[in-house]
């Protein structure tokens, strides 16, 4: 896929004027047309000497079968999914304004799912919406500060290893899949001065538009080079939903990363404060369950506490990577079977990039044993993927 640079011309009269506007528009779809059509492309505009766009687009198939949810009936199957990139920048006197997107698309499942009184209690959890705004933020850069607006990868901690598809959380250790939000929504100011960091943001709590009117603060305050960094977050907020239905989402942690040649070491370990403020009856949740027990009182306005954390070890050589991620969670023992046990959570990832633009990618996932309610018997603690993905 080709480039598709504007040279503006000194055109002064207003008829000209709208040629050259109605010329960028043309190209830029027939551009974004060509990049849909092969697939995957990068296209780069040039819109004025001091505005570029850029587009990213990757395309995936995939093989899936998660013994974890082997009761659903939707543990094994094939699937394809899409992401696109776009990236808007404008050079100022005094600084740069930036717009990014990240939007994916997802294939649903089938209409025709295994239900019954148990089963349609967690249909919410296996809802796919075709079309998902992952990121879309603007951003005002000056020097070393940055402010951000919108929905945005989270600051709270860091995380180095790799994602394999657009569910961000199917291959993510325990606490970034069932604890710490991978997206966060609101304000958020950044410095980096030298090797100090910092980040400060006032945000919905929850990843998409909020359900009560509070306000989370997130911090985070750091340090950093090219090859190391180590930081330390945290969260507090009054809670996700509204009224009786809030839950806790609160977290202290830091994270850490070493890098030397194609070697990459990283870590994350949190604090957590999970869980419903008031009692709630279980049939009346209809949003996405925990399948691990997480939905719990504690007493009122009372959170349970957990702890865990993970190493993430990468290794990078010519065409390949390979990636171990290994972790664990202890929550609090509440005397509920199924909340109580301990997580354990080992990834492995491997890829490779035979053809430029086409990788490949195994990863296979493996849990300790957990109790499971009699209905769910039959389900096992692994779970595979293999995914064809084209990018440029």
């Amino acid at each position: 896929m080709g480039k598709f640079p504007f040279t503006p011309s000194d055109m002064k009269s207003k008829e000209m004027s709208d040629m050259k506007k109605g010329k960028r528009l043309f190209v830029l779809l027939w551009g974004t047309a060509i990049m849909a059509g092969t697939l995957a492309a990068e296209v780069k505009l040039k819109i004025d000497p001091a505005t570029n766009l850029k587009l990213d687009f990757a395309a995936r198939g995939y093989y899936l079968n998660d013994q974890r949810i082997q009761w659903s009936g939707l543990e094994a199957g094939c699937g394809a999914e899409a992401a696109l990139k776009t990236v808007v920048t404008r050079d100022l006197e005094w600084g740069q304004l930036r717009a990014e997107g990240l939007f994916f698309f997802n294939q649903p499942w089938g209409k025709n799912q295994l239900r019954d009184d148990l089963r349609s209690a967690y249909t919410a959890n296996f809802r796919v919406e075709p079309f998902a705004l992952s990121e879309l933020n603007v951003q005002l850069e000056t020097g070393a500060f940055t402010f951000t607006v919108g929905k945005r990868e989270t600051p709270f901690g860091r995380s180095y290893f790799p994602h394999a598809l657009n569910n961000l959380a199917f291959d993510s250790p325990f606490i970034r899949s069932e604890a710490v939000l991978w997206r966060e929504t609101g304000f958020i100011f950044s410095m980096r001065q030298g090797i100090l960091e910092l980040d400060v943001a006032l945000v919905n709590g929850e990843e998409e538009r909020d359900t009560n009117s509070s306000i989370a603060p997130i911090v985070r305050i750091g340090c950093g080079g090219e090859n190391w960094a180590i930081g330390f977050s945290g969260k507090k907020h009054d809670g996700i939903g509204s009224e009786q239905q809030k839950e806790f989402k609160n977290h202290f942690g830091a994270d850490f990363m070493f890098r030397s040649g194609g070697l990459q070491i990283s870590g994350e370990a949190i604090y957590d404060e999970y869980g419903y403020k008031h009692a709630i009856d279980p049939a009346s949740i209809f949003w996405p369950r925990s399948l691990y027990g997480r939905d719990i009182n504690n007493g009122h306005d009372n959170p349970a506490i957990g702890r865990g954390g993970y190493l993430n070890v990468g290794y990078t050589v010519g065409n390949w990577q390979a990636n171990l991620n290994v972790g664990e969670y202890r929550p609090e023992e509440l005397g509920d079977p199924y909340h109580d046990k301990l997580t354990r959570r080992a990834i492995a990832t491997l890829s490779t990039e035979p053809a430029r633009g086409l990788r490949m990618t195994a990863v296979l996932i493996a849990e300790n044993e957990r109790p499971h309610e009699s209905w769910m018997q039959g389900a096992r603690p692994i779970a595979g993927l293999f995914i064809f993905q084209y990018s440029l």
